[in-house]
């Protein structure tokens, strides 16, 4: 069951902040497309729908109810239009969503909020407490702070800011690429990147600090676990805080694949830029306690050397019909050259290969299963190939021909 309707006269809705919650958000504001606001309150439920009023509110009164100027009541009874939405809801998702008008001064008493009620809104709150911002707004909350030497500053220069801010981004849409199941050479689509946007909500000091904040999507928005741009920000937190790992983090980027490590490249290159002391982050997710990720300086360029040397696996085998040119038993390394074609394929011989070329032949063709490896290189955005045999098997079909050189 949803319990934001879709394809009604309401408009494409998404959550502003919600302010009650169990099990599911129960009260809350929301807008359209067209930036028409609503606070919304589930009223009623049946054994086949539940109840929810939507009061539409302009945006001086909104800010009013964010303020705790107006009550809650007064929200669905004196709207600037004499009425409200009832939207009736069916648990069955092949049945319609029902929404009609309702005039405020027909309201049923018990679908009314009591008297003196007022909205606590993330306005009105401490917000340096990430944990409580999150949970009411149902948002993702990242304090995302670059710590300077010795001092605090109120500007950074905006260049190195946006580089810093834009790979960022890149890393966590990489991160989402893998964990929607798409392909890593696919670009990355725009159902990707809706997921993992993230936008900066303001600035603090200590260096200089930003809050950045991102979209809990109602499939995510249950209470059931972590939200998909969570489980993004989850994997990023882990790479900041593996650091210089020279194990964890190529296990780590060989999950995440080649354009996350990519991308990472390019954010951990950003930082160098700006002259930081250290980067730390405080991530909140909803119902989720707050998650640290820490990094100095020092250790971005040590990350940096470790991730030139990684060997990142390729999302796929490579299967080609080849030549021996070359092997060498005792470094265990092979050069096979593709049929048809001047490619060459250098190749480190695995166990699994080693009895198919214990007989192997300069006048036959061979089908070679070869793992390619991508390792990237100082330069952001090139790499270089190493690649291992894993199998080599003779072509059994009528073209297997002995070939003299």
């Amino acid at each position: 069951m949803i319990f934001l309707p879709e394809r009604t006269i309401l408009g494409q809705l998404e959550i502003i902040e919600v302010y009650d919650f169990y099990d599911k958000p129960v009260l809350f504001s929301c807008k359209n497309k067209s930036g028409l606001i609503f606070t919304v309150l589930c009223v009623d439920s049946s054994d086949l729908a539940e109840i929810w009023l939507y009061a539409p509110i302009s945006s001086s009164k909104f800010q009013r109810v964010v303020q705790a100027e107006v009550e809650l009541r007064d929200i669905f009874i004196d709207t600037e239009d004499a009425f409200v939405y009832q939207v009736e809801i069916p648990y069955e998702d092949d049945l319609n969503v029902v929404v009609k008008t309702v005039d405020c001064n027909e309201i049923p008493d018990e679908y009314l909020p009591a008297l003196g009620q007022v909205i606590e809104s993330q306005e009105n709150c401490d917000d340096t407490n990430i944990e409580k911002v999150s949970t009411q707004k149902r948002r993702e909350i990242i304090d995302f702070v670059l710590q300077f030497p010795g001092k605090e500053i109120a500007e950074a220069p905006v260049g190195d800011l946006g580089l810093i801010l834009y790979t960022l981004q890149e890393t966590i849409d990489a991160i989402g690429q893998i964990k929607l199941g798409k392909s890593e050479s696919h670009i990355i689509q725009p159902e990707v990147k809706q997921k993992t946007q993230v936008v900066m909500s303001g600035v603090f000091s200590g260096s200089f600090g930003m809050r950045l904040e991102g979209t809990v999507y109602e499939e995510d928005s249950l209470g059931l676990g972590e939200s998909f741009l969570g489980q993004c920000l989850k994997e990023f937190i882990q790479l900041i805080n593996l650091g210089a790992n020279t194990e964890e983090l190529p296990a780590k980027l060989n999950v995440l694949k080649r354009k996350t490590a990519f991308k990472y490249t390019e954010f951990l290159k950003a930082l160098t830029r700006i002259g930081i002391s250290k980067l730390h982050i405080d991530w909140a997710s909803p119902g989720i306690k707050v998650q640290t990720g820490e990094i100095e300086l020092e250790t971005v360029f040590k990350v940096l050397d470790v991730i030139k040397n990684t060997k990142i696996r390729a999302e796929t085998e490579i299967y080609v019909n080849v030549k021996l040119t070359q092997i060498n038993y005792s470094s265990r390394t092979t050069t096979l050259q593709e049929v048809g074609s001047r490619k060459k394929y250098k190749c480190f011989i695995a166990d699994s290969a080693i009895k198919d070329v214990e007989t192997i032949s300069k006048t036959l063709v061979y089908v070679a299963t070869i793992q390619d490896y991508v390792i990237l290189s100082p330069v952001v955005d090139k790499e270089k190939h190493e690649y291992e045999l894993l199998s080599l098997k003779l072509q059994t079909n009528s073209e297997n021909i002995q070939i003299n050189f």
